[in-house]
């Protein structure tokens, strides 16, 4: 082939592929703008109307940082990763991390000045298997004798975790959920006794987690986080935990109350929890906050913004001691409890009455939709 008509064939390849890389790319940054409804003229920002109370977050996952990224652009302040820095999405097998997934969130959060929630450390479960068995492959916690070579190795296992994934995300992550769900739902106990990392390491594996979090990283905030822990069946255990550690000196900065909650919960217990653990020293997140209700009828869904209302209410209340409240998605076209329409946007990610409840809790939710958007 004569050399200058290979030039131009060459130079007619590359001016097609840039096009169609362009098109390609117009077509789908068009294509999840228009999947995504505007918001209407007028609506407020959630992060602005909390930013002197505290910080306003959302769970986020691959799918919805794209398909809800106008609702996160306007509402949100800081961001958790619902599944993607779990101990299975980062080392699902030993020694092998994979930083790529849960990148992408966080690297939005950098990018866009939000604040990031790392979720989490230390769990029962979404925990590979391989954390817990022994040189030949045995399941360390189903055996009848734990050595002390077991206990070593495994928490060898659990330290390096820690080491790797919070040296990864240092000055990227502020907070971290250290350890998880640790507290027995049997009144009997106080810790959860089919926990591997309980029965292997006994209650030290808090206590192990949570020195080695503040030496890899010493300013990162550190949380233990779990649910019902306002409820008085829990309630006392959780506070008599959380005091013995205190009163070792290990590095514990707050505690995060996860907040799945339905209509008609009791907020009073939520309110008195928020006390005790104020008494503590500890600083308090409201981290995985939904308000489930199978009723979607008009009444059914005023109830739950009246609720919203309530909650968000009692939030500002104590925002001297409450410095973040997480809600556990964005609306209810993703969220991990689907027929209990949990969140502030509906399935086609309009607002629900719920959200206008929480733009000024003094007032209604139609009160607060009529004075921004004219209706």
């Amino acid at each position: 082939m004569p050399k200058n008509k290979g030039k131009l064939v060459c130079m007619v390849v590359v001016f097609v592929l840039a096009l169609t890389l362009s098109v390609g790319c117009f077509t789908r940054s068009n294509a999840e703008a228009d999947d995504q409804p505007a918001p209407p003229p007028g609506m407020p920002s959630l992060k602005e109307i909390y930013k002197d109370y505290f910080e306003i977050g959302a769970a986020v996952n691959l799918s919805t940082i794209n398909t809800h990224r106008s609702l996160i652009d306007l509402h949100f302040s800081s961001l958790t990763a619902e599944n993607e820095m779990k101990p299975e999405g980062l080392q699902r097998t030993e020694g092998r991390f994979s930083f790529q997934i849960a990148d992408r969130i966080v690297n939005l959060a950098v990018d866009q000045g939000l604040k990031m929630r790392g979720h989490t450390l230390v769990w029962h479960a979404q925990t590979p298997g391989w954390f817990f068995q022994d040189k030949n492959g045995n399941r360390i916690d189903q055996k009848a004798v734990i050595t002390e070579e077991d206990r070593q190795l495994v928490r060898e296992r659990l330290e390096s975790h820690i080491e790797n994934v919070m040296q990864y995300y240092a000055g990227k992550v502020y907070a971290w959920d250290v350890v998880n769900e640790a507290i027995s739902d049997d009144g009997r106990y106080i810790l959860r006794q089919d926990s591997p990392w309980f029965r292997i390491l006994g209650e030290e594996f808090l206590e192990i987690a949570f020195r080695k979090a503040h030496e890899v990283d010493p300013d990162a905030k550190l949380f233990y986080n779990d649910y019902n822990i306002e409820r008085p069946y829990k309630l006392n255990r959780t506070i008599q935990m959380l005091q013995s550690l205190l009163d070792k000196g290990v590095p514990i900065h707050g505690v995060g109350i996860q907040g799945h909650w339905s209509v008609g919960d009791s907020l009073a217990e939520v309110e008195q929890a928020i006390k005790k653990y104020a008494e503590l020293g500890l600083e308090i997140h409201i981290t995985e906050l939904d308000i489930g209700t199978r009723d979607i009828s008009a009444q059914g869904l005023a109830r739950q913004a009246e609720y919203y209302r309530q909650a968000f209410a009692l939030f500002k209340k104590y925002s001297d001691v409450i410095t973040s409240v997480t809600l556990w998605g964005i609306s209810d076209a993703a969220t991990w409890r689907p027929n209990d329409n949990p969140l502030l946007f509906d399935k086609n990610r309009e607002p629900k009455p719920a959200f206008w409840a929480i733009v000024d809790t003094d007032k209604s939710w139609e009160e607060n939709k009529a004075y921004y958007l004219g209706e």
